[in-house]
């Protein structure tokens, strides 16, 4: 048995031991499933796209389009 420095408060903890006894911190490291990673990503991706859309829409300048079939008062 072997003592461990906790990778989150510094807390010696014993090897064998699977949380940290001062924060609860998984001594182990445990990674998280991939669907919390997937999840996560699909999050930030529906926020920051509306917000990256608005403001390209608010950056661009907007053409005005001119009516073709307007006719000058000089050519008549």
């Amino acid at each position: 048995m072997s003592l461990e420095p906790c990778k989150v408060c510094g807390v010696l903890n014993s090897s064998e031991e699977e949380i940290c006894l001062s924060c609860g911190f998984p001594t182990k490291g445990r990674k998280r499933p991939v669907i919390f990673q997937v999840a996560a990503v699909i999050l930030v991706l529906a926020f920051l796209i509306p917000v990256i859309t608005t403001l390209i829409s608010l950056i661009k300048p907007q053409q005005q389009q001119l009516p073709t079939n307007t006719k000058t008062s000089w050519m008549n």
